[in-house]
């Protein structure tokens, strides 16, 4: 503030370090042990001179350097960041809704791309699709769907999910449902083609269904509900000694001792799960619309999302967020496992959007606590075996306070909820007072950088990413007449008579 007398002007700064006075040190700043002299007089540095302090020891490893922004009120001054210490040391962006979480990420995983550090990506919306549409990114993201992997899940857990998504299952269904899920992964059989067929054929006229012959049976629900319906027609024929045993010899364990008893709760077992079917198949449909054409399915080996030069998108879009962190802890676990069994041999970056979903400070179901242990497990152990993590969330009081509190470099965008803030500066440990006041102040695309991927705490501008977003915000106004403009396209002028 300016005295109004002009008799005294009073400036505050916070001593970062010093250097030699020739700017011999490399933009490496020393620690100052002691305050300057009384009256020295202080100048405005130069932008080369702030260049070079932000810049730091990154002048000597450029092979690490991201560049992803500029200062905020020197746009001249480009500002790199470490990108070792996001790669090894687990990096989290932090922001309320429309601050710019996305695109920050994006820059990121861009200037990252360009060191061809295989990334793999768990996108809930679609934010991350547009990568591939980036010239220098050509043939090197590839995008997957995800179709919910029922056989790698226990009895119990999809025994959840058929009463979640259909009807609930009675504790007599429930009884009966181990059975009858066991049964149907022990029926399918992957690469025995010969086999395969001959069960398929027996099924098929089993339960009075053609068309299975001709398009097979997959490992998912519609086979759990196709196995209950064989073995509610095998109790019904009362000639069928032979099928009886030939469902036991085929794994359902147990199905010779069955009677007419349990007609009624196979039938039961065949509806809720022929509903909970169809539900997940709408979900797998929006799935793979969001995933866009060119989407594969995921690869059974996860080892193969992890590629050098390589980005793998993971569509999680259309699910419910208990099926988002199921998917996400499996993958997330096989290829953990697989770089601490040396399996894997290339280290990978995970990058989870909406990561307050898949690591939430307090868990409301299994498949978000199996969600957590992996995260966590992940940040805490993850440096030593080459996985690393981007968290990604507009609501940090909601993440896993272990999980952020391994991360040891942040991008944090504004951010107005009170809750929020106090948790940010209670957890992170390297954001001072003064840069947490500004929090509710920072424009669209400002953040504060702080932690081991710069020098020292310092605001920015985050410069635009080559990629869009899937679901990026446009001007609502816009966006109407475009609609219109596409409907009237597509309805054929009325003719008058």
């Amino acid at each position: 503030m300016l005295s109004l007398s002009r008799e005294m002007v009073t400036a505050v700064c916070q001593v970062l370090g010093a250097e030699p006075l020739d700017g011999s040190g490399g933009g490496k700043l020393n620690k100052l042990r002691y305050p300057p002299q009384p009256a020295s007089s202080a100048y405005r540095p130069n932008s080369p001179d702030i260049a070079r302090i932000v810049l730091g020891e990154l002048q000597q490893k450029q092979n690490r350097a991201l560049d992803i922004a500029t200062l905020s009120n020197r746009p001249e001054v480009n500002v790199t960041v470490d990108g070792h210490a996001i790669v090894t040391r687990h990096l989290a962006i932090l922001a309320m809704t429309g601050a710019g979480k996305s695109v920050t990420a994006r820059r990121v995983i861009e200037q990252l791309a360009q060191k061809k550090y295989p990334i793999v990506i768990f996108d809930p919306h679609g934010d991350y699709t547009g990568l591939a549409d980036v010239p220098a990114l050509e043939g090197r993201v590839n995008r997957y769907y995800a179709q919910f992997p029922i056989f790698e899940e226990d009895s119990e857990t999809v025994a959840q999910i058929v009463s979640n998504l259909g009807y609930e299952l009675t504790p007599t269904m429930l009884t009966r449902f181990a059975d009858v899920f066991q049964a149907a992964k022990s029926f399918y059989i992957k690469d025995k083609t010969d086999e395969m067929n001959q069960r398929i054929n027996w099924l098929s006229q089993r339960i009075n269904k053609p068309d299975l012959k001709k398009f097979g049976v997959q490992p998912n629900l519609w086979l759990i509900a196709q196995m209950a319906e064989a073995g509610e027609a095998v109790l019904r024929d009362s000639d069928a000694e032979e099928d009886k045993k030939q469902l036991e010899e085929w794994g359902w364990n147990g199905f010779t001792g069955y009677s007419k008893r349990d007609i009624a709760t196979l039938e039961g077992i065949k509806k809720r799960t022929n509903a909970a079917a169809a539900a997940l198949q709408r979900m797998e449909h929006t799935n793979q619309k969001v995933a866009r054409s060119g989407a594969k399915s995921l690869p059974t080996d996860r080892k193969e999302l992890v590629k050098y030069n390589q980005i793998s998108v993971v569509s999680l879009a259309g699910y419910t967020e208990e099926f988002q962190a199921t998917i996400y802890s499996i993958i997330a676990d096989n290829i953990f496992e697989a770089r601490v069994r040396d399996d894997l041999k290339l280290p990978a970056l995970l990058l989870l959007e909406e990561a307050h979903n898949f690591a939430p400070g307090k868990a409301n179901t299994p498949a978000q606590q199996r969600a957590i242990n992996v995260t966590r497990q992940i940040a805490q152990e993850g440096r030593k075996f080459g996985v690393g993590l981007i968290l990604i969330s507009q609501r940090p009081s909601r993440l896993d306070e272990t999980t952020l509190a391994m991360c040891n470099s942040y991008i944090i965008m504004r951010m107005v909820n009170p809750a929020d803030q106090n948790f940010v500066r209670k957890v992170i440990e390297s954001l001072g007072e003064e840069e947490a006041k500004m929090l509710p102040d920072l424009e669209v695309g400002e953040a504060i950088l702080s932690g081991q991927l710069t020098s020292f705490p310092v605001l920015v501008k985050i410069k635009e990413p080559e990629s869009k977003g899937e679901r990026e915000e446009k001007d609502a106004f816009d966006y109407l007449e475009e609609a219109y403009a596409e409907i009237s396209k597509k309805t054929p002028k009325q003719t008058r008579r």
